[in-house]
């Protein structure tokens, strides 16, 4: 596995004892241009494949987990089993030590020269262009220092695992990794897609739902107490703008490959779990819709957003005791708003918030005449940046105006 940008560099790779040819620049565009990262990128799931070929015991792997071993070719799967160092120079020659130097900034290696995903079935991501972007990884067993069992390599910045240039089906089944997919396409499901993990969710995957015009999408999430919280949130989002989301309830601690595993038709058991999924329940009640309702009627009064925001933490649970000192706060910034002719959201921006925060040093107590503590200040700059932050997760102002670290300085 090698870069090379000089005729030396060349002669000293082609000389090296690595499986993996050495590839000339890529095409991008109509211009021949030199890609460096994305040649390594490539070279390391190259060897992570042909590495994964070699072993029959791994291809036996698959087939245990009910995945059929043929899609190793065709979505490109590998292992790291730890010989990623052995293809790579000596660190004491400039080559090696500039092609280390690439893949620990690349997140592959660690800083200790372990490869990132050792020991794992390396599953990767790409994107409409078929670029490796991110990859999945999948631990058979714990390892000696590392008892993580999955692994993720750039998982904020990928779109789904087999989400390919064509749009998505109008129904959708939401996976929470490339394993539980690659089960449901051996066994027939083919309008399955995965996201890196419960947490995976992404805005590049929200926007490629709303492009594509998905209606309904199935979320295949594993049953636990976690993945059933995210699961809740992704819904949330999706409802907002109008994707219908329904729950498929697996077995308590089962993954979609694990319910697979249990089952002697797959397809069938798992068409029965689709047929009785139960549609999400919000949790915020009629305010999803009280937020749809006023989605492209956008509030103008500052009045009116603080009014908003306070029944939305109301419909969303929030204790009483912390409704009323939000409610002091806010009505305190909106009383300042109102003296300083400041009268629509849109008005406020980061100058406003600078010289509310000054004023709030000078604040004093209407009943003993002190100027206001240093913590209370810091609460009701909270209250203002927490209400403005929520105003924009609905689309009610277009950006973030700002926010505050808990000393109370503004950034």
């Amino acid at each position: 596995m090698y870069q090379t940008n000089s005729t030396n560099s060349i002669q000293s790779a082609m000389q090296a004892s690595s499986f993996i040819p050495l590839q000339q620049d890529l095409l991008i565009g109509e211009e021949r241009t030199y890609d460096p990262d994305r040649l390594v990128i490539n070279q390391v799931f190259e060897h992570y494949h042909q590495t994964l070929k070699a072993e029959p015991k791994l291809l036996e792997m698959l087939i245990r987990r009910k995945i059929d071993p043929d899609f190793a070719d065709r979505y490109n799967i590998g292992f790291a089993n730890r010989t990623l160092g052995y293809e790579l120079q000596t660190p004491k020659c400039l080559l090696g030590s500039r092609n280390r130097g690439q893949l620990q900034r690349l997140g592959l290696l660690k800083a200790s020269g372990h490869e990132f995903l050792r020991g794992a079935l390396v599953i990767p991501f790409s994107d409409n262009h078929g670029n490796i972007v991110g990859a999945y990884g999948r631990r058979p067993r714990h390892q000696r220092r590392s008892p993580a069992y999955h692994l993720y390599w750039n998982a904020q910045q990928v779109s789904f695992f087999n989400a390919t240039c064509q749009p998505l089906p109008q129904t959708l089944i939401l996976c929470k990794n490339a394993l539980d997919v690659l089960t449901l396409l051996t066994a027939g499901v083919d309008n399955a897609v995965a996201t890196m993990g419960v947490q995976g969710f992404n805005d590049i995957q929200l926007s490629r739902l709303l492009e594509d015009g998905v209606r309904k999408v199935y979320i295949a999430f594993d049953n636990t107490p976690e993945a059933n919280r995210y699961a809740l949130l992704i819904a949330q989002a999706l409802e907002a703008i109008n994707v219908s989301c329904y729950r498929v309830q697996l077995p308590v601690g089962h993954d979609v490959n694990r319910f697979a595993m249990s089952q002697t038709d797959v397809a069938d058991a798992f068409n029965r779990l689709l047929n009785t999924a139960a549609r999400f329940k919000q949790r915020y009640g009629q305010m999803v819709s009280q937020v749809k309702d006023h989605w492209l009627k956008q509030f103008v009064s500052v009045e009116e957003c603080v009014a908003f925001y306070l029944e939305e933490q109301r419909q969303g649970g929030k204790a009483t005791r912390t409704l009323n000192a939000a409610r002091i706060h806010l009505e305190r910034f909106q009383d300042y708003c109102c003296t300083h002719g400041i009268d629509q959201i849109a008005n406020i921006n980061g100058d406003v918030l600078e010289a509310y925060q000054q004023y709030l040093t000078d604040e004093k107590n209407v009943f003993t005449g002190k100027v206001i503590s240093l913590i209370t200040q810091i609460e009701r700059m909270d209250s203002v940046v927490r209400m403005l932050s929520r105003l924009h997760y609905y689309g009610i102002i277009p950006e973030p105006v700002g926010h505050i670290t808990c000393s109370g300085s503004m950034h």
